[in-house]
Formats: C-alpha cells, structure tokens, sequence
C-alpha cells in the first residue's frame, strides 16, 4: 500500500466501534499498522464520509437505514456484509396486553406523542412513523445521539415509563424483559439489512485482492457483535480487548 496513513472510520457507538475493531486486527494482519482510527457522531462521519476524509468505514447498514449516506460516499465501494441489523419499536413490559402491533400506538393515548430516536437510524424510522400513520396521529421524533437514546432506553425500561424505545439489533438490551418488541406487519423495521464496510474505491488495488477478499467475505454475526458490545459495556473491555477475546473464543452468553 503507497499512502502512509490509512484513516479508519465508525460511527462512535459500541456496536459500530466492535465492528471497527474487528475489521482493524483483518488490516494490521496483512500488514497494515499505521490506521488512524476517526470516530464522530453521525453529522460528523457523514461529512468525512462526503469529503473523501476516510479511507474504510465499518459499517453502513443498507439497503434501508443508511442509504442516503452510502449515496452521498460516491468515492466509496460497499463491500461485505459482517452481520444483519434490523430495527424494531418496543413497549415497557407493563404494556404488554395493550399492545402486539405498530400500528396500535395510535390508540394508546398515554403513550408519549415525543419519541426520542438515536441520530444513525433516525431518518429510515421517520419514514415508519409517517407510513403507519403515526405522525398524523400526533407522534412526533427527536434525533439524539445514540448513546444518549441507549441511556434514556435504560432508564424507561426501568421506570417503565409511557415511552417508545425505538433502537435496532444486535443490541445488548434487545433482549431485557423489561420490554417488548412489537410486531411490524409491514416489514418496514424487520427486515434484515447488510452490515456493509466501505472501501475507498482509488485504494482497492494498492490494498490488494487478498485483503478485499478477506473483507468481502468477513462475518462476525449478529451474537457476535452483541457479545463484544455486551464485554465492553458490562464487562469493562475497550473495543480492542472485545475483538482480542472474540478471535480467541472468550465471549461468552451471559444469562
């Protein structure tokens, strides 16, 4: 490879971050050691991306979620598909005999009309919202930083508070039982995306075809990432100790 420095980039977020780390130990295995690794949240990596400022970004989830920001990387190819995200609307447990499908939170009245949203899925639960008929019904969404939605999620599922949690799998609280997934019978939400890395299109030669392969055919899965998001955010691992432990077979299922 020519270049001396090749720029890494994720949204910072562990789901994201995990994948980022995954993909790093691929790159400095093949000889790659001087990555400089950019982080931001999603205005920020979406100007990178825009600008030509990254080299490889892990990841983008397409065809839905994030397609307008794969459109808007004409210098990047998409390549891969390292797990399968999807999204999904869910309820506090107390709920549970009010409610089964998406379309039924119109007739809950002491739900919450403002619903916060993480900023990276914003934009394709938006389009839910409006084609179940949820914003004429009063609902209305706030982009946050992911983090920050995660946090409030948290805090909702243990108060049990007349509020939406709106977030996507793998996800290490998706499976709580303070909560409940409610059905999406237009498979707006459930439909699986590709977890797909971008590749800078001027570098795939200097890369090398072995790499490339390497990356196109790269799976972590669904458990996997949820693993490495769950050993750094219980177990206090950073990225690099998550993916450390995944290659050598150490993460483990909590129950």
């Amino acid at each position: 490879m020519d270049q001396e420095c090749l720029a890494l980039g994720f949204f910072d977020i562990p789901v994201h971050e995990a994948a980022a780390a995954a993909v790093l130990r691929v790159l400095e295995a093949h000889g790659i050691m001087d990555i400089e690794l950019i982080t931001g949240e999603n205005a920020a990596m979406f100007q990178e991306l825009s600008s030509g400022g990254i080299d490889i970004f892990t990841t983008l989830w397409t065809p839905d979620v994030h397609q307008d920001t794969l459109n808007s990387a004409s210098s990047m190819k998409a390549i891969g598909n390292l797990y399968q995200p999807s999204l999904f609307l869910a309820l506090p447990t107390k709920f549970k005999d009010r409610a089964t499908f998406i379309d039924q939170l119109g007739l809950l009245s002491e739900i919450d009309r403002q619903v916060t949203v993480p900023e990276t899925i914003y934009n394709r639960l938006q389009l839910v919202f409006e084609s179940y008929g949820l914003i004429n019904a009063g609902y209305s969404l706030k982009a946050i930083p992911d983090e920050e939605a995660i946090s409030q999620y948290k805090d909702i599922m243990s108060s049990q508070e007349n509020k939406i949690i709106a977030l996507y799998s793998p996800s290490f609280i998706e499976d709580s039982d303070m909560m409940y997934k409610l059905q999406d019978p237009k498979n707006l939400l459930s439909e699986e995306q590709k977890a797909v890395i971008l590749v800078k299109k001027d570098l795939i030669d200097s890369l090398g075809a072995d790499l490339i392969d390497e990356l196109e055919e790269m799976t972590l899965g669904n458990q996997v990432i949820k693993l490495m998001e769950q050993a750094m955010r219980v177990d206090g691992m950073d990225a690099h100790e998550a993916a450390e432990a995944w290659q050598r077979g150490k993460l483990v299922v909590r129950t």
